[in-house]
């Protein structure tokens, strides 16, 4: 697990890559909107990433969202994945 700021990232291995989970808590008075690209690796050579996009999360609230970042395409998935943010921009409504 990796926590940055506002973002919580979790990253699992499966058998097909990295199921990857991300949580940012939106502590702006206005909705707000989140991109985020995760990268996974190794260490050793594999790397594999992702964007997120967090749409129109309320105040106060958390948005969530997860996919499988890489595959067994690519080599041995990490059993100990390494995490990433490359990425991480919130866009606060103005109204």
């Amino acid at each position: 697990m990796l926590e940055y700021g506002d973002l919580t990232v979790r990253a699992t291995p499966e058998n097909n890559g990295v199921r990857t989970e991300i949580e940012v808590t939106n502590t702006n008075e206005r909705k707000a909107t989140y991109s985020v690209q995760i990268s996974i690796a190794d260490g050793k050579g594999w790397t594999a990433y992702d964007r997120f996009w967090l749409q129109d999360v309320p105040p106060g609230k958390t948005g969530r969202d997860d996919a499988v970042i890489g595959s067994e395409d690519m080599g041995p998935v990490p059993q100990i994945p390494k995490i990433y943010v490359d990425e991480f921009t919130p866009i606060v409504d103005r109204k």
